[in-house]
């Protein structure tokens, strides 16, 4: 016996798992198997009861129970027994075999349930569609049903009927309402199965395919939410029993005002919008308050509440990779946050994140071992079983692209507390997809969101508005706006690559100041490094830092900077750094005074937030050019030449009337306000958001489950405008690491370029495909300049597309 499990001794022979693919290199049993995944449904009953709900039915975890319990019985199948053995079962699906066994529960069941439960079981592994294709003909069932040994049936009869029962109680799933069963006749259950088995699954098959007939037909009265859950639930549990996950990790359950202990001074106290923001803890909330001001502190706060009860999940949605990566290993700190077993991390390069985290542990990992640990890390977060998960936006939206595997994603988010941050740095096509997808959340899911920003210019407001339904505002108070006040706006003539702006930023270097230099494009950006060489700054008083660096030395980069102007520290050096917008709403840095390129006023509003952070220093000047004024193909683009870079135009505009003023951050909505409501930006604005809307808005309305959808997933991958490429320079060393099995650690030395670079570089004969017996799919090499310092150089092309 061990966790409380009896092995079946009459069932030890039929396997669930191949030696390679268990625990301890020891084939599984099915019984064996089946109570791992029992064992984590009783998990997830015990962390989230409830979700039925969300469900609307009580009965969630009883079918849930009963649905797993049955779900591998096909596997005793022996075509599937030889499988194991690598045997070819002529893509034989054993969960389809499985169901012929349901006729020994499904009387206790009203007949709705029982069609519930045969998709349960059927889909746990397949689309509907897949199912459907495969087994057309009766002739197929028979050949899959031909293998099954029949002398096996009344061993899986003695199982269920000895066994199913008793789990109960020893897993405690009674106290969420699994009931144990009545069975039929054991020799009429038995010989029916052995005799009529084909008739039956056929049977079972059809109950599961008319439920999409039921969403077609009255929409209003499908049970949508319950069979996500469903068949979200029963994957999860499964794909967590075969992952051999040891426990879920608990949720997190703590007082707001403990962790305010935790975070604050002794002679600090919250802001009155923290306080507010925690007393909100059962709604829906928009915080507005200036750069600074604790705004997570807030959010954090609002997630947790008094504690009463435990919060199963949260998930913290942020734009970019750098201030993911931040917020990771800030809320991973016990002392501040949750610990190392609470938080995980999701985006397009969390793998490597998380091995250069081993990496750096006090255990002193070596790579392999630090790219097992990583594998597992992203085995835990695949399996959606941290209850913090830091993460990108784009993750949620694969829920509403039906990405396969999508029901486990939306069950994760049932009831889940979602932190937006900073939601103002997405493109209005983009934001468009968050909001829809918030609204679904809100609606059907029963989540609450936290959305906070320095600005909530009305346009997105509104929209938030009546995606959110109920929710509270919460403004930070007028007096803690006006002790923000720390920048003074300074607008300067020409642009920042003039030598006369080269000679203003060196000569506040000299002054003793860290000088902050935005620029709009990565080419902007290595044109003022090397103009600062040439200026007579020295190399180690300069750095720079874009997205065309490899993550190696993109970590690095980051490290640098932390070191060099994190907030907080004591007399820091002076020196130079030159950056994009990865700086806006990134690391948690404090400089002296800052030289931008002209941006949009929210994009403006980041870059002044790393200035005098911690207010410390009086007022600052932050100095914005008046020109190029045409948004340098970055902002305001347009087919029409008279548009672009409008928005650019119109903020210089605004700016204008407070040249010299100091920023007061209380006003920032209404000078947002004042800027779209210019009649061309508001109807672009609104055209690209709303038709992108109005399509999101179509796809959820039909969101069904049992069904990824391909051409939906090809338009999520169409959000992604990134190919990863390998710096000619550095293709011996990738090689080398791949030779030496070490994949993660090659991986840090990609490169992501746009796909219309990746499309101008293969016309142009600069990419190359890299052909290796290590790779399953070629890798790209780009014959373009790149060095540690400098990253990616276009310098051989005329246009750049690639702006961050």
């Amino acid at each position: 016996m061990r966790d409380g499990f009896v092995e079946p001794d009459f069932l030890m022979a039929i396997l669930a798992k191949s030696a390679d693919r268990s625990e301890h290199n020891i084939p599984e049993t099915l019984a064996r198997h089946t109570w791992l995944v029992v064992t984590k449904v009783a998990e997830l009953a015990k962390i989230r009861p409830d979700l039925t709900v969300v469900a609307n039915t009580a009965d969630l975890w009883h079918l849930l129970y009963w649905g797993c319990f049955l779900h591998d019985f096909g596997k005793a199948t022996g075509g599937f027994q030889q499988q194991l053995q690598g045997v070819s079962w002529n893509g034989h699906r054993h969960e389809v075999i499985s169901l012929v066994f349901l006729d020994w529960i499904a009387a206790n069941f009203p007949k709705h349930q029982q069609a519930w439960l045969s998709a349960a079981i059927a889909s746990h592994h397949r689309d509907r569609g897949i199912i459907q294709e495969k087994y057309v003909v009766d002739s197929v069932l028979a050949e899959a049903w031909s293998t099954f040994d029949l002398t096996h049936v009344p061993l899986m009869w003695r199982w269920l009927t000895e066994y199913a029962n008793q789990w109960i109680g020893l897993l405690g799933l009674d106290a969420v309402g699994v009931r144990p069963l009545q069975f039929p006749n054991a020799d009429q259950a038995i010989q029916h199965v052995q005799t009529d088995a084909c008739s039956r699954i056929r049977y079972w098959l059809c109950q599961y395919y008319r439920l999409k007939q039921v969403f077609d037909d009255q929409p209003a009265h499908a049970p949508v939410p319950l069979l996500i859950l469903l068949r979200g639930l029963t994957t999860t549990a499964d794909h967590m029993a075969s992952a051999h996950l040891a426990a879920i990790p608990q949720p997190i359950q703590e007082n707001w005002q403990a962790l305010a202990k935790r975070i604050l001074n002794a002679d600090q106290q919250p802001y009155s919008h923290q306080q507010q923001s925690a007393d909100a803890h059962n709604t829906s909330c928009l915080l507005i308050a200036p750069t600074g001001s604790g705004k997570t502190e807030a959010a954090l706060y609002w997630a947790l509440g008094e504690g009463e009860q435990p919060v199963p999940r949260i998930f913290y949605a942020l734009p970019f990779q750098a201030s993911m990566n931040a917020m990771f290993d800030r809320l991973r700190q016990p002392a501040k946050g949750f610990g190392e077993q609470a938080v995980g991390l999701q985006h397009g390069r969390a793998l490597q994140v998380l091995y250069l985290r081993l990496l750096e542990s006090e255990n002193g990992l070596d790579s392999r071992t630090a790219a097992e640990g990583e594998r597992w890390e992203r085995n835990i977060n695949s399996l959606h079983a941290r209850p913090l998960k830091v993460f990108s936006p784009y993750q949620m939206l694969k829920a509403l692209f039906q990405i396969k595997g999508f029901e486990a994603i939306l069950s994760d988010y049932a009831q889940a507390r979602f932190i937006f941050d900073e939601i103002h740095a997405y493109e209005p096509q983009r934001l468009a997809l968050i909001i829809c997808l918030i609204n679904y959340l809100s609606e059907h899911f029963a989540a609450t969101f936290f959305v906070m920003s320095a600005t909530f210019p009305t346009i997105i407001r509104e929209h938030l508005a009546n995606a959110l339904g109920r929710h509270q505002v919460i403004h930070a108070s007028a007096s803690l706006f006006q002790a923000f006040a720390r920048h003074q706006l300074q607008l300067l003539d020409g642009e920042l690559i003039s030598a006369s702006s080269i000679e203003h930023i060196v000569n506040d270097f000299k002054a003793g100041k860290q000088v902050l230099v935005c620029a709009n494009t990565v080419r902007r950006s290595q044109t003022i490094l090397a103009l600062l060489r040439d200026a007579g700054v020295a190399e180690s008083d300069l750095l720079l830092i874009h997205s065309r660096f490899t993550m190696k030395d993109r970590s690095a980069l980051e490290q640098r900077v932390v070191q060099r102007c994190q907030l907080g520290l004591d007399q820091p050096e002076p020196f130079i750094l030159i950056t994009t917008q990865v700086i806006e709403v990134s690391l948690n840095i404090d400089l002296d005074t800052l030289y931008s390129d002209p941006a949009p006023l929210e994009a403006l509003l980041q870059r002044f937030g790393r200035v005098n952070r911690s207010r410390k220093k009086g007022i600052v000047p932050v100095h914005v050019f008046r020109e190029p004024r045409d948004g340098q193909g970055v902002y305001g683009r347009s087919k029409d030449p008279k548009q672009q870079g409008r928005i650019v135009q119109v903020t210089l505009s605004e700016l204008e009337k407070h040249n010299g003023e100091i920023i007061d951050e209380s006003m920032i909505d209404q000078w947002l306000d004042t800027i779209y409501a210019d009649a061309i930006l508001a109807k672009q604005w609104q055209d690209e958001y709303q038709k992108i809307y109005d399509n999101a808005q179509w796809i959820a309305h039909n969101l069904r489950p049992f069904e990824s959808d391909k051409t939906t997933e090809d338009q999520f991958d169409e959000l992604f405008d990134n190919v990863d490429v390998i710096p000619q320079s550095l293709v011996q060393t990738y090689l080398d690491l791949l030779n030496n099995h070490e994949y993660v650690e090659s991986s840090r030395y990609f490169v992501g370029i746009s796909k219309q670079k990746y499309a101008q570089f293969k016309q142009n004969g600069l990419i190359l495909a890299l052909e290796d017996a290590a790779l399953k799919h070629p890798r790209w090499i780009i014959n373009l300049p790149y060095s540690s310092e400098s990253g990616l150089s276009f310098e051989q092309t005329t246009t750049d597309d690639d702006w961050s």
